[in-house]
Parts: C-alpha cells; sequence; structure tokens
C-alpha cells in the first residue's frame, strides 16, 4: 500500500504534486524543464548544491536508492526543503540574487515574490537515477520522462567535458555496486567492457544506462504519473506537447516556451559527429535500446 504524502512546507505553502523532469545527459531535459520554469505560479529548481550532492551520491552508490530508500528519501526532503525556499537571496526575481545588499533581518524570510508560488519542481541533472527514492519521498510526485535518440545522445556526451569528467579512473573508483545504472553497468564484466571501451563506447553504455534506469521507472511508478515524452516530437510539435504537459502537470505550459530561440535541435546530428567506427561501436553497445525506442 503506498505510503501517503509526506508533509513538507515551503515558503508557507504546503508542497503537493511536486514535478520531477528525468532523462540521460543531453536527452532534453533543460527543453521541458525550462518550459515549466516559465509556468505561472511554478518554481522549478536544478542544481543547488544540495540537491546535487544527494543526486549523485545515489547515481554512483545505487544501494542508496535500494536498501537505504527511506534514508535517502528523509535526505532528498530535506535537500529540497533547502532547494525551494524563496528569500530576497535565492528568489531569481529579488536584487539580493543578483548581488544587491539585503538587510540580515529580511534575508532568511520568504520573499514578496513566494507568495505567488503554488507548485514546486525540480531537474537536477542525473535525477533519473534517483527515481526510486523521489518516489518514497514523494508518493504523489509526477515525472516527466525524455527519451531522445541514442545516437545524438552519444555525439553530445562525447564532446561534453562535464560528462567525460565521470569517465576517469580515479572518478569511477566507486563503481563496485552492481547494477549500477549511472555507468551502464550489470557487473564486473560490463566495468571491463567499459573501462577498454573508447570515449563513444563508454558514452553509448551510459545512454543505456540511463534507459534500463527509464524501464524501471515505468514499472516502479503508477502509469497515472508518470509521462514520457520524445525529444524529436517536441520540435514542430510544440502545440501538441504543450497540450499533454498542461493535462498532466496542471501547469499553464505554454507552446512558445518549448522553442529553441537559436533553432539547434540537433536531431539527426549524429551522422556528422560520428564516423564509421564510431558508430559501429555504438551500435555495439546499445543496438538492443535503440532498437527497443524505435530508433533502428
Amino acid at each position: 500500500m503506498k505510503q501517503p504524502s509526506y508533509i513538507l512546507v515551503v515558503n508557507g505553502t504546503k508542497v503537493q504534486r511536486p514535478v520531477f523532469v528525468l532523462g540521460a545527459p543531453h536527452s532534453g531535459v533543460p527543453v521541458i524543464a525550462g518550459a515549466l520554469a516559465r509556468a505561472t505560479g511554478f518554481h522549478l529548481g536544478g542544481g543547488s548544491t544540495a540537491v546535487l550532492n544527494a543526486v549523485y551520491s545515489v547515481a554512483r552508490n545505487p544501494t542508496l536508492a535500494t536498501e537505504k530508500v527511506a534514508g535517502t528519501a528523509s535526505l532528498l526532503r530535506e535537500a529540497y526543503a533547502e532547494e525551494w525556499q524563496l528569500t530576497p537571496l535565492t528568489c531569481p526575481q529579488c536584487p539580493g540574487s543578483r548581488g544587491v545588499r539585503v538587510p540580515a533581518n529580511v534575508s532568511a524570510e520568504p520573499c514578496e515574490h513566494s507568495r505567488s508560488v503554488t507548485r514546486y519542481g525540480d531537474a537536477t541533472p542525473e535525477l533519473l537515477f534517483c527515481a526510486d527514492a523521489l518516489y518514497e519521498a514523494f508518493p504523489d510526485a509526477l515525472f516527466v520522462q525524455v527519451i531522445r535518440d541514442g545516437r545524438d545522445v552519444v555525439a553530445r556526451m562525447a564532446e561534453d567535458d562535464i560528462s567525460l569528467a565521470w569517465h576517469k579512473p580515479s572518478v569511477m573508483k566507486p563503481a563496485s555496486e552492481f547494477p549500477n545504472h549511472f555507468y551502464g553497468l550489470s557487473d564486473n564484466d560490463d566495468l571491463t567492457e567499459f573501462r577498454e571501451a573508447s570515449t563513444v563506447g563508454q558514452c553509448a553504455m551510459r545512454w543505456r544506462g540511463a534507459v534500463r534506469m527509464s524501464a524501471r521507472v515505468r514499472r516502479n511508478v503508477d502509469s497515472d504519473q508518470l509521462l514520457t515524452l520524445r525529444y524529436e516530437d517536441i520540435h514542430g510539435g510544440e502545440v501538441s506537447v504543450a497540450k499533454k504537459l498542461r493535462a498532466f502537470t496542471g501547469a499553464r505550459v505554454s507552446a512558445s516556451h518549448l522553442v529553441l530561440e537559436d533553432g539547434s535541435w540537433g536531431v539527426g546530428a549524429w551522422r556528422r559527429q560520428l564516423d564509421r567506427d564510431a558508430s559501429a561501436e555504438l551500435y555495439e553497445k546499445a543496438a538492443v535500446e535503440l532498437s527497443h525506442l524505435g530508433y533502428l
């Protein structure tokens, strides 16, 4: 039986049906997050130190979200209680967030804009790998999953220094718990394969792991609390996607906010960015997942 919603009050408002946007790196999460963040009455966090620390701890040590899920859920609730606070120093609409001096006696109090916020959410990178703990922490949460052609994802990851920083041997030392979807590892053989693979191969394994984690989310989260969107359907389908988001979240999402200003959707960019050998290794690592999602 599902637990009742945990009562969390932020800025004087009870947090109900928070929305979490999930996806592999470079899968289009910022597009959906940006549209939600601009909806009236919606405050979407993303990347605070407290939340990032919790997320990366769970992503790299998956047993924290399974064997110690209750403790991890509590840690995440505390992190969001901090991240969602809107004060004159943290609210993006207040001068204090831009370096203007704020009197000490009001700096920690809810700001004037906090009164207009009725819904909360988050789109922190790698949040996908904390979905189980988030569901435990907020049983009434809504999850928006974004999927994208793994070939385009891998092409982008292979050029992203931040993504590649996780591949360094010194950073991968804790990768000994299996399955470890953050790195796309099922067992020690996968770990050996990862270390011997090229950069593209490693990125393909990570995307593969994210897809497997997404499948786990679909199995564990009630269907009425999960919306899956395909990145390729957003460009040219902004009106349809906005309608789906409005119906699912209740937020007044505008189709215009789903339009990328520079028009750089990058659909099919892998054909220009990956040579024949790189493409062959990508298919070797992730052909099953690409086929399952309809990209092959």
